[in-house]
């Protein structure tokens, strides 16, 4: 799909959680020329967030651009992590917005409903033809394109066909495999190795993987609106399929792991204290390196029989262009050079997760390493399926995402019941969401 530009742009923009905060002091208004084209300054400023690794390979990539574009003047800046978040919300409140910046998935949706952001499907130059459908719509809030998918990832299962193997236990097909085949695969290494290994730890407390189940389902966390999109019962079954793994030995008990951390050498399944587990897909090279090269990468389980396929490839971020840009078609050429060309993809590396270019990806992935391509292989052909398109997250997410951790605990301490654990949280997107 290739899009038009047109100088009538309708615009869009989101607060971050900072710009919540801050809100309320006055600097998350949107004065009323954030919304309007300003005159030219004669260069582009593009901004990012990041550490000084990223920073240079951004640099290189636009430098490359330079070389073929020399009348395009270009300044950059970034921050990390929260520091960058509050100052987004700080220049777009002053009137002081960025040509070409990063955005979140938690926060685009906030920036385009204050009308900041330019809708991007209006712009020529910026060609989209290669990004998969299900990928590009995700930077869409209702029918207007606010963020270009910069880069992709998704969540994958992993097994330790190493651990697998040592008990004699068949490693079960990833393409076809049930949840209830998993839960006995996991119950098996549990029992063959005498509790020294523990078969699975499913992340249950985790908004992302309860979102897979739930559109498995034919349900999911939230609606095109940013409102609830799931009942009760599903939730609950959720909670029932984790406690069932623990009554058969498959998950261990909730205080088991408390002490493993998330990084790949720190984690349950790098270390080799359980066998199954969801992985980060193109994390995949860092954890079988710690596995010592026993790992093997595949879908979720229940994807084959779903009512629909749960998982998603989500944008690891998303490229948008200020409503107040005087210089919003050199900023279009910059974010399609950085989208789709070959070259500078290469030297962005993984910096912003797998190119969201079908083609930039494809054509990578014979350049990478042998694990690394099994990892850019597994999100090719995720994003060749028929997947339900992520939609921006809403406002309050994050605060769903922490009252899902805490009521998951319950559950699995048994301080509430699935059914009580399952109508809190329904209660609680009801309350942050709205209905």
């Amino acid at each position: 799909m290739t899009f038009t530009f047109t100088r009538t742009m309708t615009t869009g923009l989101a607060l971050t959680t900072g710009a919540l905060l801050l809100a309320g002091c006055g600097i998350g208004d949107t004065p009323a020329d954030a919304t309007k084209p300003a005159e030219s300054t004669g260069e582009v400023e593009v901004v990012w967030k990041g550490d000084a690794d990223r920073a240079a390979s951004i640099q290189e990539a636009l430098d490359l651009f330079n070389e073929a574009n020399p009348d395009v003047k270009i300044t950059t800046d970034y921050q990390s992590g929260g520091e960058y978040m509050q100052k987004m919300t700080i220049r777009f409140a002053s009137g002081d917005a960025p040509d070409l910046m990063r955005q979140e998935r938690e926060t685009l949706r906030d920036y385009a409903d204050r009308g900041v952001l330019l809708d991007l499907s209006d712009i020529d130059a910026i060609d989209t033809s290669a990004i998969p459908e299900s990928v590009l719509e995700s930077g869409k809030v209702g029918d207007k394109l606010y963020g270009i998918p910069g880069g992709i990832t998704s969540f994958s299962y992993a097994i330790r066909a190493d651990i697998l193997e040592e008990y004699g236990i068949e490693v079960p097909d990833m393409d076809t495999w049930t949840w209830d085949e998993m839960i006995d695969t996991a119950a098996k290494v549990t029992e063959a190795s005498g509790g020294e290994v523990y078969g699975v730890d499913i992340p249950m407390g985790e908004i992302s993987n309860l979102g897979i189940w739930l559109r498995q389902h034919g349900e999911d966390l939230w609606d095109a609106d940013g409102k609830p999109a799931f009942t009760a019962a599903t939730v609950q079954e959720w909670f029932e399929m984790y406690l069932h793994a623990v009554e058969v030995g498959a998950q261990p008990e909730p205080d088991a792991l408390d002490a493993i951390g998330a990084a790949a050498d720190q984690s349950s399944l790098g270390q080799g204290f359980i066998a199954i587990g969801s992985i980060p897909t193109n994390s995949y090279a860092v954890f079988n390196e710690v596995a010592g090269g026993g790992l093997e990468l595949g879908h979720y389980p229940g994807e084959s029989e779903a009512t629909q396929r749960g998982q998603q490839v989500i944008p690891a971020l998303y490229w948008s262009i200020a409503a107040s840009s005087g210089d919003a078609e050199d900023a279009a050429k910059v974010l399609n050079f950085i989208v789709n060309d070959p070259e500078g993809a290469a030297l962005l590396g993984s910096t912003h997760g797998q190119p969201a270019n079908a083609d930039v990806s494809a054509a990578m992935a014979d350049t990478q390493s042998e694990d690394d391509k099994i990892a850019f292989d597994e999100i090719i052909e995720l994003s060749e399926l028929d997947l339900k398109a992520p939609v921006p997250d809403p406002a309050g997410s994050a605060e769903l995402r922490e009252e899902l951790s805490s009521i998951g605990d319950q559950v699995k301490f048994g301080q509430v019941t699935p059914e009580e654990g399952a109508q809190a949280f329904v209660d609680a997107a009801a309350s942050i969401l709205g209905e």
